[in-house]
């Protein structure tokens, strides 16, 4: 599982011309990673198997990369169950145990 952290800097980072992007290591290596995240997104026809989106506060769903748009993204700290029962892969409701089936009874007319 891989968690992304949104934000309004990484927002920016990310989506920001080659041209505009300050030149330090940090910034590179940011830019690296999503474009390496986007590539298995897009390797796995674009089903999501391991990236949790989590938008922090101060930033808004509108700052999550356009390729991630489809897929459950969680919010800082209000979900913060959700991601760890999605990160410990626990169901957070249980299904009931399948019972005997019913016995058909069948009245000619």
């Amino acid at each position: 599982m891989i968690i992304i952290i949104i934000s309004p800097k990484y927002y920016e980072t990310v989506t920001a011309s080659p041209v505009g992007l300050e030149n330090d290591e940090r910034t590179f290596n940011t830019v690296y990673i999503h474009k390496q995240l986007q590539n298995e997104f897009i390797q796995n026809g674009s089903k999501n198997f391991r990236f949790i989106p989590v938008v922090f506060p101060r930033a808004k769903k509108s700052h999550v990369p356009n390729w991630l748009q489809n897929t459950h993204v969680y919010e800082w700290p209000l979900h913060r169950d959700d991601i760890l029962r999605r990160l410990m892969r626990v169901e957070k409701y249980v299904s009931p145990p399948i019972g005997a089936l019913p016995t058909i009874v069948s009245i000619p007319i």
